[in-house]
């Protein structure tokens, strides 16, 4: 990592790192804007409107992410394109009835997401970094067999003579990715791309005949094409099937932003879910700009964000500045996007086979950010195995529920969802304790927690660490905490439950954002021979020797703090009472 999002890049680095981007991407867009526009047989009208604002609204998006602005924006290097999950509903629903019958679902759809938002945090048993993780391989799995299946159709009849140039692309940016210097890991996708055109071009496998036909601009020819809202039979017939994938491709979101947040820094650090919801609510209000003008929804983020940032170590705002208006410059030139999109497919192909190849790593990287237990593994095992069988699945009825039952995102992505909600019922039962957040709140929290032991018959000394434990995450809370003023007292709900031979206790506090810091950075930061004189710091170490593992996550005006604290410690008394 060579520049964090808040370190300034030299500019001519930082439109380097962009250019890099620019290619692939673009490219991307592209091509699934016209996949989906010519396989819900619209006019080319409607396809040179879909691709300038796609490109457009992609290119705004990308720079807004780069903006810190709270409650909006993810404040560093974010690249947008289609939400992969939603191609195939898109595809029907303009078959069915057109732009305006896309527009009033993904408008509708986009309401509920600014929901799901909101109540980020009461959903965080549900969106879970697991679920998060196994939707991203998902995407990786499916999106790849997209790309491969297009170009393979496309080699039908050429005695396999158009793979050619992907096979020596591959090739190439393989070589370049595996190379020990940072300096050629760098060049690796435009080394894949030259390479693969070095190829084609002699061949006649380059289109360039399209790049001839394509007129310079092709913003004067341009037509809104919404004739008002479709709220219709086939509105309703499509929105429980549209809202079911919209909840995948959210999912897939709340997965992208996590994995690029994490991607961002050098040094690992506790998720902030704040900028998570900001980059959530910039992507519903580009998302319902989207639905407005009647294009496809092209402006979320892509996890691949991360392998571009792995490619450069540049995760610097600026890359995310130039890059989005790079993509908004080229929008209304026709000849320069037909230049992009007449690259074989073979090696577009063979780009995407590097990029989501390592994409899937970055996915099991969040699904493995905690310790693998039964319940983990299962989940994911069966996730992952359904998700990749669903185009079995799909014969099994026809029409949009044949679709959806054939969709591997889909499938693996509600079994996820449906099995971590299936075994973490445990959680909707704790009993709760809520109280003022303050020194004499402290009395009330160890009566709960002695309830708790008591019950199951802890010993005395692992009583003594459980309420040890949870006071020094209250103290740690008070001291990161600002002023209270009287009108607005802090809260706190605390719940604790069992899990096998340890405790798990939950504290959630309404603080309006005036809690400073987090207590996991803390644990990771603090040394062993950290000065006693500090009161901070020996307060992070005596709850670092109480607790096996403390999580805080911090969502607008909600911090939650989980700890879990073992009955039996190594070396300590081994029975019951």
């Amino acid at each position: 990592m060579r520049f964090e999002p808040a370190e300034k890049c030299p500019p001519r680095q930082a439109l380097g790192a962009a250019l890099l981007i620019f290619i692939p991407n673009t490219i991307s867009i592209v091509l699934l804007t016209t996949f989906v526009i010519r396989a819900s047989e619209e006019s080319e009208n409607y396809l040179a409107w879909a691709t300038f604002t796609g490109l457009a609204i992609s290119g705004l998006s990308m720079i807004l992410h780069a903006f810190p602005f709270r409650y909006m924006g993810s404040g560093g290097l974010v690249v947008t394109n289609l939400n992969v999950p939603l191609l195939a509903v898109s595809v029907l629903a303009l078959a069915r009835g057109g732009p305006s019958l896309l527009a009033s679902l993904v408008i509708t759809s986009t309401l509920l997401q600014f929901l799901l938002v909101s109540r980020l945090a009461s959903l965080r048993r549900i969106f879970t970094p697991t679920v998060s993780g196994i939707v991203i391989m998902l995407v990786a799995a499916s999106a790849v067999p997209f790309f491969v299946d297009r170009t393979i159709s496309h080699s039908l009849g050429d005695s396999g003579i158009v793979l050619v140039p992907g096979i020596v692309a591959l090739a190439a940016g393989l070589w370049g990715a595996v190379q020990s210097s940072e300096a050629r890991r760098l060049w690796t996708l435009p080394i894949a791309v030259a390479s693969g055109l070095v190829v084609a071009v002699p061949m006649g496998l380059y289109d360039a005949d399209q790049v001839v036909d394509a007129p310079w601009l092709s913003v004067t020819d341009l037509q809104w094409p919404l004739q008002g809202l479709d709220f219709g039979i086939q509105f309703w017939s499509l929105l429980p099937a549209f809202l079911v994938v919209k909840l995948t491709a959210f999912l897939k979101v709340v997965g992208d932003l996590s994995i690029i947040s994490h991607a961002s820094y050098r040094n690992p650090a506790a998720l902030d879910f704040r900028k998570i919801q900001s980059g959530l609510n910039l992507y519903g209000a580009t998302t319902l700009l989207t639905g407005l003008l009647g294009t496809l929804p092209v402006s979320a983020p892509w996890s691949s964000t991360a392998v571009y940032i792995g490619f450069t170590g540049i995760a610097a705002r600026s890359v995310g500045i130039y890059l989005g208006l790079l993509t908004i410059l080229v929008a209304p030139f026709a000849k320069i996007v037909a230049v992009l999109a007449a690259t074989p497919d073979a090696v577009v192909a063979a780009v995407f086979i590097i990029i989501f190849g390592l994409l899937f790593i970055e996915g099991s990287k969040a699904v493995f950010t905690s310790p693998m237990d039964y319940r983990k593994a299962v989940i994911v095992g069966v996730s992952m195995v359904l998700g990749i069988s669903a185009a079995s699945f799909g014969r099994l009825s026809d029409g949009i529920w044949g679709d959806l039952l054939g969709n591997t995102i889909i499938v693996g992505g509600v079994t996820a969802i449906g099995m971590t909600v299936a075994t973490g019922f445990r959680g909707f039962w704790r009993r709760r304790l809520n109280v003022d957040l303050s020194l004499s709140s402290l009395t009330d929290i160890s009566e709960f927690l002695e309830d708790f032991a008591s019950k199951r018959d802890w010993s005395d000394s692992a009583r003594m660490r459980l309420n040890l434990a949870v006071e020094e995450v209250v103290l740690t809370l008070l001291n990161q905490s600002g002023e209270n003023s009287p009108d607005q007292a802090r809260r706190l709900s605390a719940s604790v439950h069992a899990d096998g031979d340890a405790a798990e206790i939950e504290l959630i506090v309404y603080s309006q954002d005036d809690i400073k810091g987090n207590i996991q950075d803390q644990l990771a930061l603090v040394s062993d021979q950290a000065s006693l004189d500090d009161a901070h710091q020996l307060s992070t170490m005596l709850l670092r020797h109480y607790a096996s593992s403390v999580h805080h996550r911090k969502y607008y005006g909600v911090d939650i703090v989980t700890c879990r604290v073992e009955e039996h410690v190594a070396g300590s008394e081994t029975g019951r009472r």
